[in-house]
């Protein structure tokens, strides 16, 4: 009889496991534009050296970013 339980206890800690996850996905909203491309434009702007220098670690730290997620 307590085996069964043991049996019964490690299903159901798998099924919440499961749950768990389905429901976590069932909670994010659906955007319409996750299937969809994006363009990011970054450009220096005013200020000089410094703000070339800020608009180039933008665009290493973006495409890394993109670079992790498997991204162009």
């Amino acid at each position: 009889m307590i085996e069964m339980a043991k049996e019964q206890l490690e299903i159901s800690k798998e099924s919440i496991n499961n749950l768990e996850d389905e429901i976590k996905i069932m909670l994010i909203p659906k955007d319409p534009d996750d299937s969809k491309n994006v363009v990011v434009e970054i450009r220096a702007g005013t200020g000089g050296d410094e703000a070339s220098i800020f608009a180039g670690d933008l665009f290493r730290m973006y495409s890394k970013f993109a670079q992790d997620k498997n991204g162009k």
